[in-house]
């Protein structure tokens, strides 16, 4: 028999999450998601929404559907209700129909998961200012899961006038659980011996919609929680049988080919990671939905295709066959990671941590082709590598500055023709070292104006250098009379991000792909009697974490243009908003990004 203590938690967020003037397409007036972990080790998932839809768009778009994925051969689901009420008061009960079981998209193509279903419940009756209540039950078997656990963003696409969060366990289990961008302090209540945690949020406002989010919802309010701490689900991940590494002989026969192949260890690693990122399927299948349980590497290379985290025990398996030492990882947002709460729901990846003899430790995808050590991309992550023979140990990855410069001295001739040289240095994250490896013609299409050759002075991790030789065929543009000629610039900065359009005002965190020291020097000389139309003296701005500078300046026949830009931050908060934008805008306008002259 369940029995229950309380704890009540009353939050009003009327701030940044508060609701504010804007029209929204429909609002979840009530939301409840209720955990019980029965004394037996099953679990039961209460859900229930009132949700009210205000636009068309509302229910022709968004919420005309409801999806509900589940493991029929684990859990059972029970619809307790399903009605619509309109705004006369009218009453529409969902009819039988409207209730069908597919196969999850993530599933498709995966014969070893068809065994999973996903409820999609048609809401029927829908108009404006009608009102949508669902409610479901879906039980879980003893043993299914490793622990309770759960990672609950508190917030949806729609504003949320109040949402509970229940969570019952006997009263010999703990629970573990963290709040995340509210502060609160909980109050304890209980009867019968068991244990209840009710945490009650209002006035939630609906998730931003702005482009360049924080990683993760990392500015959205959450709660996680889980009846054990992280080396327990720790354990349930290594104890399973895929961690044996088995191959079978087709799998020795590729790896025996690519060590052949192979000049050294480096390239054994790439070239077993593309077989398995491109030649195995990929299920794009959240874990959670097969309880973290995972199939052995000749299961998942035998038929062909496996989740992210199989491939990785694949990928793991043939590395280990080939004699290079590596292991998979688990990674998990930093900012939401605790050692006492063993949370399964919060891993945000699965990669490959692989320990070659003739390099230093690096971290690759299994799913994607990687041009660079992962490890410039998991700052703020805690990384876990996963390891049966050893005790369970996390890495908090920092952030690693990136550098990008590029320096060269111009000439046009009497043709209009550009001929010259530069020099560009690249670091970290957007330093493509493995793309150097496999072929070094790679640096051709890293920037922006005809090669006629190129020299890889130094091609390392940390940092490559690359000589170019300029060669335009074609003389600057003309139109009556002016002529124009687009400065060179790096595929892999700033121009990558695409924020040409930002906008006007923000109400959320901006987050940057990744933080940058961004620089570009030319002395650039013209046939004689050019004038430049378009000399800046020098355009100057600095923030706490942001600096730009732009400067065109003629001296006689010789241009030198010099634009810098540097961002020590990738989170650039509501404050700094402003001046970014007025940043960015000035850095990608099309008058500093050229060199207009006349000749006279």
């Amino acid at each position: 028999m369940k029995t229950i203590v309380s704890i009540i938690i009353s939050i009003s967020i009327f701030t940044a999450y508060g609701q504010n003037d804007k029209k929204s397409d429909a609002v979840f007036q009530k939301i409840v998601k209720e955990y019980t972990l029965n004394d037996d080790g099953s679990i039961d998932y209460h859900y229930y929404k009132k949700l009210k839809l205000l636009t068309h768009f509302s229910f022709n778009r968004l919420y005309g559907e409801t999806f509900i994925v589940y493991n029929p051969d684990h859990q059972q689901l029970k619809i307790n209700m399903s009605r619509t009420i309109q705004e006369g008061g009218r009453v529409i009960e969902t009819p039988a129909n409207a209730f069908n079981e597919v196969l999850p998209r993530g599933a498709a193509n995966a014969p070893y998961y068809n065994n999973l279903r996903e409820m999609v419940v048609t809401h029927t009756g829908l108009e404006v200012n009608a009102t949508i209540e669902l409610e479901y039950i879906l039980h879980s078997d003893a043993g299914y899961y490793p622990a309770l656990m759960g990672d609950e963003v508190i917030s949806e696409s729609s504003p949320v006038e109040k949402e509970l969060v229940i969570v019952n366990i006997p009263g010999d289990k703990e629970l573990n659980y963290k709040v995340f961008n509210i502060r609160t302090s909980p109050e304890v209540t209980g009867k019968k011996g068991g244990k209840t945690y009710t945490f009650t949020f209002t006035g939630i406002g609906e998730r931003s919609h702005e482009s360049f989010q924080p990683a993760f919802s990392g500015n959205e309010p959450r709660l996680t929680f889980s009846t054990v701490n992280m080396k327990t689900v720790y354990d349930y991940l290594i104890k399973q049988d895929a961690f044996s590494y088995k191959t079978g002989e087709s799998m020795n026969k590729v790896v025996a080919k690519i060590k052949k192949e192979s000049e050294d260890d480096l390239k054994t690693v790439l070239d077993i990671q593309k077989t398995v990122a491109e030649n195995v399927n990929y299920y794009r299948l959240n874990q959670k939905y097969t309880a973290w349980k995972i199939r052995s590497a000749t299961d998942v290379w035998n038929s062909n295709g496996g989740t992210q985290f199989e491939k990785c025990i694949l990928m793991t398996a043939l590395l280990r066959k080939a004699g290079i030492n590596a292991n998979p990882v688990i990674t998990f947002p930093a900012k939401f990671y605790d050692d006492n709460t063993g949370c399964l729901p919060l891993i945000s990846e699965y990669l490959v941590q692989v320990n070659p003899r003739e390099t230093q430790q690096f971290y690759l995808s299994a799913t994607t082709v990687s041009p660079q050590n992962l490890i410039y991309e998991l700052a703020n992550r805690i990384v876990i590598a996963l390891v049966p023979e050893k005790e369970m140990r996390l890495e908090k990855i920092g952030r690693q500055d990136n550098m990008l410069t590029m320096s060269g001295s111009m000439v046009f001739d009497d043709s209009l023709k550009l001929s010259g040289k530069a020099d560009l240095t690249l670091t970290n994250e957007i330093n493509p070292y493995f793309e150097f490896l496999k072929d070094s013609a790679y640096a051709k299409r890293l920037i922006s104006c005809p090669v006629s050759s190129f020299e890889l002075k130094n091609s390392a991790q940390q940092r490559s250098v690359i000589t170019f030789n300029l060669k335009n065929k074609k003389p600057a543009e003309s139109k009556a009379g002016y002529f124009t000629y687009t400065l060179p610039y790096c595929e892999k900065g700033s121009q990558s991000w695409r924020m040409s359009r930002l906008l006007k005002e923000r109400e959320t965190p901006l987050q940057v792909p990744f933080t940058i020291d961004e620089s570009y020097d030319y002395t650039i000389t013209l046939p004689g009697g050019a004038k430049v139309l378009n000399t800046v003296s020098k355009i100057e701005r600095k923030d706490k974490a942001l600096e730009m500078t732009i400067s065109i300046a003629q001296k006689g026949n010789t241009v030198k243009v010099i634009r810098t830009l540097k961002i020590k931050s990738d989170n650039i908060p509501v404050t700094s908003y402003k001046q970014f934008k007025e940043m960015m805008d000035l850095w990608g306008e099309k008058k500093y990004r050229k060199l207009i002259f006349k000749e006279e």
